[in-house]
């Protein structure tokens, strides 16, 4: 199924609610990625990607957050493919295109919890024991990071949270 990828706009909330909801279900307010967000993290439509069908129909979402741990971040999540459109590569590129646009605008480094099968493509590694942490439990196999700007990870540290600026 071919998509277009569009930087996330208002008019989008809808149409991604349903396709969190059809990916995730209920559960997905209960992860502790969701703890992150709710505390204040920061969205950036702008970096953040949706996926759209030949319809215009959101079928895709990759979203993208300012945080910091020690010094200014992005958080990836979530991310979710409409299950009519999932295995075909679109949630890889979604990812890809959100790496893009964050190394577009000079950042340091995102971090995000999933499989780190899935997201090793796009650059992505497994976060050394006791770098980061979330507000809430997390299985350290699933923290994963990508350092865009060199160095940009030398001063993160510690719990995810709301940018302070």
């Amino acid at each position: 199924m071919a998509a277009t990828l569009s930087a996330e706009k208002p008019e989008h909330a809808e149409a991604i609610e349903r396709v969190l909801d059809r990916a995730f279900g209920p559960g997905r307010f209960a992860k502790t990625s969701e703890r992150v967000r709710e505390r204040g993290a920061a969205p950036e439509p702008r970096l953040s990607r949706v996926a759209l069908n030949a319809d215009g129909e959101v079928i895709g979402v990759c979203r993208i957050w300012r945080v910091e741990a020690g010094a200014p971040l992005y958080f990836l999540g979530p991310l979710a493919v409409d299950p009519a459109a999932q295995s075909a590569g679109l949630g890889l590129q979604m990812v890809q295109d959100c790496v893009a646009a964050c190394r577009a605008v000079g950042a340091s480094g995102i971090v995000l919890v999933g499989a780190e099968r899935f997201f090793r493509p796009a650059g992505f590694t497994l976060v050394p024991a006791e770098r980061v942490s979330l507000p809430g439990p997390v299985d350290p196999k699933r923290l994963l990071w990508l350092e865009i700007r060199p160095g940009g990870f030398d001063k993160v540290h510690g719990e995810l949270k709301a940018p302070s600026h």
